[in-house]
């Protein structure tokens, strides 16, 4: 869930803005219950407006990843590579981890750290294996967890959002202050650098796949050199197969470790088979998706409430006059 981690910087910046917004209010206004009761109303409505947002980009791009783009996020590549096995380089009371190799060319015995380090290997690889024979369940609990959010917070916005737009419409010009355009603004400005940063990534995608290929299989070639340093992890694993029987080492230890080797190199192989350009496009299409309606609606609320705060303006003028 990481499109919610946004809300608490966003939160804290909205918080200033509507306290501002308030204390601009509250000089003009007799009424200051009124004034801080605004800012709840519309503070609520716009986190809990964050919320739901943060909720649906996720389902969203989760579903197409899972039925349009579908190369966008093989399962080895989302389920991170096979945990690698750790052994102890010093006994007891200092011990210092590193990616070390068992050494059997003058014998071998394991060392009780040794045979727990390989152990605890084990129970890792098989819950990794869990992982990756299971591979709904990993976008099982994502989706989950969104709709935990979006249920709780879809409530708490509506109830909120209509209870100031009864206010507005009942009190009419009166109705709209600076917290209320605060608010509007706010999610106009919002929902428009969503439209215009994840548009103008679309557009260096469209333009790298099929204007200048050339520039994204330059991004590919990149991508798979990164991968390299990555290989010093099979040492410890080759390691335990080349000592198996000096180290006398079990065939279900054996088994797990050539399986390993097989599943490692699946997972280096799931990131030159991802397509970049399916997983960008999965990730950005969302926020153009719900950014051009949020804008639109509100966008719309604030030209016409200013328009008629413009009308009635200028039909004062005209009876004063």
């Amino acid at each position: 869930m990481a499109n919610l981690f946004f809300l608490v910087p966003l939160g804290i910046i909205a918080l200033i803005i509507f306290t501002i917004a308030a204390i601009m209010e509250g000089k003009s206004s007799n009424n200051k219950g009124k004034v801080v009761r605004s800012v709840y109303f519309y503070l609520t409505s716009f986190i809990t407006l964050g919320i739901v947002i943060g909720s649906l980009v996720f389902l969203i791009t989760l579903a197409f990843q899972s039925w349009v783009f579908t190369e966008a996020d093989p399962i080895h590549a989302r389920i991170g590579s096979p945990p690698s096995i750790y052994f102890t380089t010093k006994a007891e009371p200092v011990r210092e981890i590193s990616e070390s190799v068992l050494t059997c060319d003058e014998g071998c015995e394991l060392t009780p750290s040794q045979k727990s380090d390989i152990e605890r290997w084990q129970t890792n690889y098989a819950a990794w294996q869990v992982r990756r024979d299971n591979p709904g369940a990993e976008r099982a609990r994502g989706a989950i967890a969104a709709f935990s959010f979006l249920i709780v917070a879809l409530p708490f916005f509506l109830i909120h959002f209509r209870v100031v737009q009864k206010d507005a419409k009942k009190e009419g010009a009166n109705g709209r202050g600076v917290v209320r355009n605060t608010y509007f603004y706010l999610v106009s400005l919002a929902s428009l650098l969503m439209i215009v940063i994840t548009g103008g990534i679309l557009i260096n995608l469209a333009l790298k796949t099929w204007v200048f290929p050339s520039a994204g299989e330059i991004d590919k070639k990149v991508a798979i050199r990164e991968l390299d340093p990555f290989d010093i992890s099979r040492n410890g694993i080759h390691s335990v197969i080349n000592c198996a029987d000096d180290c006398e080492l079990s065939e279900e230890t054996i088994s797990d470790a050539e399986q390993w080797l097989v599943d490692y190199d699946l997972w280096q192989q799931s990131y030159q088979i991802r397509d970049n350009a399916q997983r960008q496009g999965a990730a950005t299409l969302p926020y153009v998706i719900l950014g051009i309606p949020l804008f639109l609606y509100h966008w719309r609320v604030v030209r016409r409430e200013s328009k008629k705060n413009t009308d009635q303006n200028s039909n004062l003028e005209e009876k004063n006059n």
